[in-house]
């Protein structure tokens, strides 16, 4: 029977709010043992793979977040990094499509994806995000450009976020740069 529900999802012909409900209901259903949780994120990898909605994967990502950060704490071999991998392979679509920078007449909600999605690449150990954030945050401390304002708003948090998880103590010396440079332009 879900299984009819899919191509509403992936062709978007069912409206966000359908497919945001569609979710968070079987996300219910997994949580209270009605459907097997391994069922939902297998549904979850065919059904939302082309995803572009803001509110859809927010309430997509809370309750992956929620499973990973129990993962944090089991010691069940590799599950940890499995999921992730999962993770990952779930946004990539939305992620090539969205990238790192704006494009011309971007709506709003697209910007507070890519945001989220890049953020979510890095939580989950994406070696190439990780890679063009610390490109993009060591761009600071060499072009002539004013540190804070010369990264996108909507991707500062996942670029700091994720300079300050995998960095080093010459990239926390930066990072207190910046702090010292936001707030004495405030």
């Amino acid at each position: 029977m879900l299984e009819a529900l899919i191509p509403g999802i992936q062709d978007q012909t069912l409206c966000p709010q359908h497919r945001f409900n569609i979710q968070t209901d079987l996300y219910a259903l997994a949580r209270s043992n009605y459907i097997n949780l391994v069922d939902y994120l297998k549904f979850l990898r065919h059904a939302y793979k082309h995803e572009d909605n803001l509110i859809v994967w927010k309430y997509i990502l809370k309750p992956l977040t929620d499973l990973n950060s129990i993962f944090d704490y089991a010691s069940i071999g590799n599950t940890k990094k499995l999921f992730q991998v999962y993770i990952c392979d779930l946004l990539s679509n939305v992620y090539g499509k969205l990238l790192w920078d704006p494009l011309p007449n971007e709506g709003s909600q697209t910007a507070m994806l890519r945001g989220l999605i890049l953020s979510q690449m890095d939580i989950n150990g994406h070696n190439k995000t990780r890679d063009e954030a610390h490109n993009r945050f060591d761009k600071l401390f060499t072009d002539n450009y004013p540190r804070h304002q010369s990264i996108n708003p909507n991707i500062r948090p996942a670029i700091y976020l994720t300079v300050a998880k995998t960095g080093n103590q010459q990239t926390f010396e930066k990072l207190k740069l910046v702090r010292q440079d936001y707030w004495c332009s405030q």
